[in-house]
């Protein structure tokens, strides 16, 4: 059930008619870039199409977004994408994913209020955005199959949980979630209507991972206002905070706090700007009169009547954060006196670059301690108990954990176990794993289809081969090394000795004698290669590249980016 699964032979036939697919073609066992593939002989759609950000084990590259390898032999059937909500993660691989397959999206109003501006930016119509109401229904392509979109608590407005009717069953697909009983909008998680799909029969259900580790359940927004508010009071000076742009109602909480202490407030980072003029001409956001200030009039007023909300909670070094820390924003610094607030969650893999921000902030004579604040951010994931009350109110025949690493849909399927479905009822599925369910009952995992990631370089028509990036990193951590060798074209002997030159590349202590060295290598090389070898010029370059390689792994445990020239002597 992981990605060492045996190929699914027939994944190009399309299903038979009784058969219906669920094929990850990512989000499970990562976090990022969530996209599922349901696929029958009448439908095939994607739930959520989102990209992955890159590491710094990837480096040039501005996103990551799913191979959709799967819906080649099928390009002519695919029928829409159904989003459950606007985070990137779950929609940010669209503007590519549309440009091939230009079909209808479906998702509430703030959902594809984001998805518009992306795709604006790409040059790309939003015509074939469709708008759905909570509790609203939808018949995808001709009918056979329909989708109901369910409204569940999430840091972002209009976030759903998806319920499929489908001739095989009720499929409920969670999105990501938490049972918030009291969110500052009053949009609650509708857990009445799940109990009653549940009382009806849920044939499969797939529910968030993200938080299965952590006990009890995730505290409600609501509470972060006491934290949020402690913070301004305890602040002398400017109160610059981060977040996510995303989370509305995390910054009305603190555009609300600013109002009663008599702050005005100065947004940087475009997300921001562009995030809250969608929610208020949707009416999720509302902003008191006359509170907005424009960055270069923030000079004009006193630190204390100051709150500077900003992106770059998680250390983007483009954001507005980075900005304010590098000293480019004209009239705003940072100085003693001043507060930094995070009121985010790291995503795994930056902490390194969040603890740089902040020790920046700290070094300009910021506060950024939260001792004693109380709470200043609530996840918008459940927890533990959250995730199996959602179990215990769908009561679904067949459980499958999606979201998260594939430790955390293990704990999921443990967390299920316990609550009383037995191993065959709960299917731990991998990217590319395929699930099957039959109109008589039946279940399978047929074996895996080709999934992977693509590269995005922006400014570049086309996606970057993995070997590109696999070059960029080698460059980065053990630099280059030429070797050029001068060939006689009519006796096809070296016309000179091998000439060794490296940029990056750290040699032994004596550069000079270890260059010799590398040229002795590529001398005999050459000297020993077949006839054959030497008169194909792709073959020979191989051959030179792997000699040279092996000898400097060995004798310094690096592995530099090893470029072969070869040249011929001109006439003499």
């Amino acid at each position: 059930m992981i990605s060492s699964a045996p190929v699914f032979q027939d994944w190009t036939t399309p299903p038979a008619a009784d058969e219906l697919r669920l094929i990850p073609i990512g989000g499970l066992g990562e976090f990022g870039m969530n996209a599922l593939v349901v696929h029958s002989a009448r439908s095939l759609f994607l739930v959520d199409c989102g990209q992955l950000f890159p590491s710094d084990d990837q480096p040039g590259i501005d996103s990551i977004v799913p191979d959709f390898a799967y819906l080649e032999p099928f390009a002519d059937r695919l029928q829409a994408v159904l989003l459950t909500h606007g985070h990137e993660d779950h929609l940010g691989a669209l503007p590519y994913f549309l440009r091939r397959w230009p079909v209808p999206v479906y998702g509430t109003p703030f959902t594809l209020g984001l998805l518009e501006g992306k795709l604006r930016e790409h040059g790309l119509s939003p015509e074939l955005l469709r708008p759905v109401a909570d509790y609203g229904r939808v018949k995808v392509g001709d009918g056979e199959i329909e989708a109901e979109w369910i409204p569940v608590t999430h840091s972002i407005p209009d976030a759903c949980a998806l319920v499929l009717y489908t001739p095989q069953g009720v499929l409920v697909h969670s999105g990501d979630f938490k049972l918030d009983p009291a969110p500052p909008d009053g949009r609650v998680t509708g857990l009445d209507r799940l109990r009653a799909l549940g009382d009806g029969g849920v044939r499969l259900l797939m529910a968030d991972s993200t938080n299965v580790s952590r006990p009890g359940r995730t505290p409600s927004e609501s509470l972060c206002r006491e934290g949020l508010e402690a913070a301004f009071e305890r602040t002398e000076g400017r109160l610059f905070v981060t977040t996510f742009s995303s989370n509305i109602q995390r910054l009305q909480t603190l555009v609300d706090l600013a109002y009663e202490f008599r702050r005005r407030v100065v947004l940087l980072g475009r997300s921001l700007d562009r995030n809250l003029t969608l929610a208020r001409s949707l009416k999720r956001f509302a902003l008191p009169d006359d509170i907005l200030l424009e960055p270069k009039d923030a000079a004009l007023f006193a630190p204390d009547e100051l709150l500077v909300l900003c992106t770059g909670s998680q250390g983007e070094p483009m954001s507005g954060l980075a900005r304010l820390l590098r000293k480019e924003v004209k009239g705003l610094p940072m100085e003693p006196g001043d507060r930094l607030l995070v009121s985010a969650r790291p995503i795994p893999g930056n902490e390194v670059a969040i603890s740089r921000m902040l020790d920046a902030a700290e070094r300009l004579g910021a506060e950024t301690s939260l001792e004693g604040l109380g709470l200043v951010h609530a996840s918008g994931h459940g927890c533990r108990e959250e995730l199996a009350d959602l179990i215990r109110a769908v009561r679904p025949a067949q459980m499958v954990p999606v979201h998260g690493t594939f430790r955390d849909l293990k704990a999921h399927g443990r967390l299920a176990a316990s609550l009383g479905w037995a191993q065959d009822r709960i299917s731990l599925l991998d990217g590319g794993l395929c699930l099957r369910l039959f109109q008589d009952g039946r279940v399978d995992l047929p074996g895996s289809v080709p999934v992977g990631k693509c590269f995005v370089h922006e400014g570049v028509d086309h996606m970057v081969d993995a070997r590109v990036v696999k070059d960029r990193l080698i460059l980065q951590e053990d630099g280059i090394v030429f070797a050029t060798l001068l060939v006689d074209p009519h006796t096809g002997a070296l016309a000179a000795d091998p000439t060794i030159l490296s940029r990056g590349f750290v040699m032994v202590s004596d550069d000079e004698a270890y260059a010799e060295l590398l040229a002795g290598v590529a001398r005999k090389t050459y000297e020993e290669a077949p006839p054959l070898v030497r008169k194909d010029g792709e073959a020979l370059r191989d051959a030179l590249r792997l000699a040279l390689r092996r000898i400097i792994r060995k004798t310094t445990q690096t592995r530099p980016l090893v470029i072969p020239v070869i040249l011929e002597s001109p006439a003499s």
